[in-house]
C-alpha cells in the first residue's frame, strides 16, 4: 500500500502526543539543537544478489556483536556486549568495539542502543539487565504478543509501546512454502517503508530515540523482524556503508535459534527483504533524507539529533 505524502501528517501527530519525550534538559550529556540543515546522505541503493560475497574490508572484525560478560565498569564503548543466554539476538546496534565505521571516518557510539528478540530474561540475565541500568525499552509487538507474553523490564526502565505492524496480532506464516513466505515477507517489509501505522511508529521511534538518555533497547517479537528495519536506519542515519547494514542486518540469523522451525515461527531474514525496503523507500520518496522527512515526519533538527547521539 503506497500513501501520499499528506496521509501521515494526522497521524503523525497523534503518534507523538502520546509518547512522554524527556524535553533536553532532562538528557545526559545534551547535544546540539542548532538550526544546521540536515546532514546530505547520498542516494544509495542496496547490492542485488549474494550478501556473502560483498567485500567488507577492514570492517569485517567488527561484525561479531556479542562476547564476553559485562561489568559495567567504565570504558562502555569498548566493553564487550551482555551476552544474554535467555534472549534471542541480543545485541548492540553499534557492532563490537571500536563500533561499526562511518563513510566519514568515525564510529558508531557503542552501549547507547541495543537490540533483541522477545525480552523473556532468565534469573541471570535480568540481573544483567539490571546492572545495565537500561533508561528505555521500546517495544514494538503487537498487543496480542504483548499480552501473551509481557515485556521482561528491569525496574530502571521505563516501556513504550510502538506497534509497527498496526495489527492486534502478528501475521502467521504457519507451513508456508518457499516461495509464499517469500512473498509475504516481502510483502511485510514493503509496508515497513510505506504503511501507515509502520511510518507512525518508525517515525515515533526515531524520535523518542533523538531527545532520550541512553543506554536503551529496541525489542521485537520473532515473526517478522520489525527491529531490523529500526536497526537498518539507525546505522544509516549514521552514515554507515551499506555493505556493513546489510552484514549487520544478517547477524540476527547467527543469533536465533538455529533449530528447525517447520512452522516459519521465526524465519530467517534475508538480504532481500532488506533490498525490497529500500526499493520501497527509493519509489516512493527517491532517497533516505525524503523518507526521513515526509514519510517519518522527522525534522533535520531531530535527525542530527539522532546522529549526535548514534556516533563516538
Amino acid at each position: 500500500m503506497n500513501l501520499l505524502f499528506s496521509a501521515y501528517s494526522s497521524s503523525l501527530a497523534q503518534a507523538r502526543k502520546r509518547l512522554p519525550v524527556p524535553g533536553p534538559a532532562s538528557v545526559a550529556g545534551g547535544f546540539a539543537h542548532g538550526n544546521a540543515g540536515l546532514a546530505s546522505l547520498p542516494r544509495r541503493r542496496l547490492l542485488k544478489g549474494t550478501v556473502s560475497v560483498l567485500a567488507l574490508g577492514g570492517a569485517s572484525p567488527l561484525l561479531s556483536a556479542c562476547g564476553g560478560e559485562y561489568t559495567g565498569e567504565g570504558g562502555v564503548q569498548d566493553a564487550p556486549t551482555p551476552v544474554m543466554h535467555s534472549v534471542a539476538n541480543f545485541r548492540d546496534i553499534g557492532g563490537a568495539a571500536p563500533g561499526y565505521s562511518t563513510s566519514d571516518g568515525g564510529h558508531v557510539k557503542r552501549a547507547q542502543i541495543y537490540r533483541s528478540d522477545t525480552l523473556t530474561p532468565n534469573a541471570d540475565d535480568a540481573t544483567t539487565l539490571e546492572h545495565m541500568a537500561l533508561t528505555y525499552i521500546y517495544d514494538l509487538r503487537t498487543p496480542g504478543e504483548a499480552g501473551n507474553t509481557p515485556l521482561g523490564a528491569p525496574g530502571t526502565a521505563n516501556s513504550l509501546a510502538l506497534n509497527v505492524l498496526g495489527t492486534l496480532a502478528p501475521p502467521s506464516f504457519a507451513n508456508m512454502q518457499a516461495g509464499e513466505l517469500d512473498a509475504a515477507m516481502q510483502w511485510q517489509w514493503r509496508n515497513f517503508v510505506t504503511g501507515r501505522a509502520q511510518c507512525n511508529a518508525y517515525g515515533a521511534l526515531l524520535e523518542h530515540i533523538a531527545e532520550a538518555p541512553g543506554p536503551r533497547l529496541i525489542c521485537g517479537g520473532t515473526g517478522v523482524d520489525v527491529v531490523g528495519w529500526a536497526s537498518a536506519l539507525l546505522l544509516l542515519i549514521a552514515n554507515v556503508p551499506l555493505e556493513i547494514v546489510v552484514a549487520d542486518f544478517l547477524l540476527t540469523n547467527a543469533w536465533r535459534s538455529t533449530s528447525a522451525d517447520t512452522l516459519n515461527v521465526a524465519p530467517p531474514v534475508q538480504a532481500s527483504y532488506l533490498q525490497t525496503a529500500f526499493d520501497a523507500l527509493q519509489t516512493n520518496f527517491g532517497d533516505l533524507n525524503r523518507y526521513l522527512s515526509a514519510g517519518l515526519g522527522l525534522s533535520s533538527t531531530t535527525v542530527n539529533a539522532l546522529r549526535a547521539q548514534l556516533l563516538a
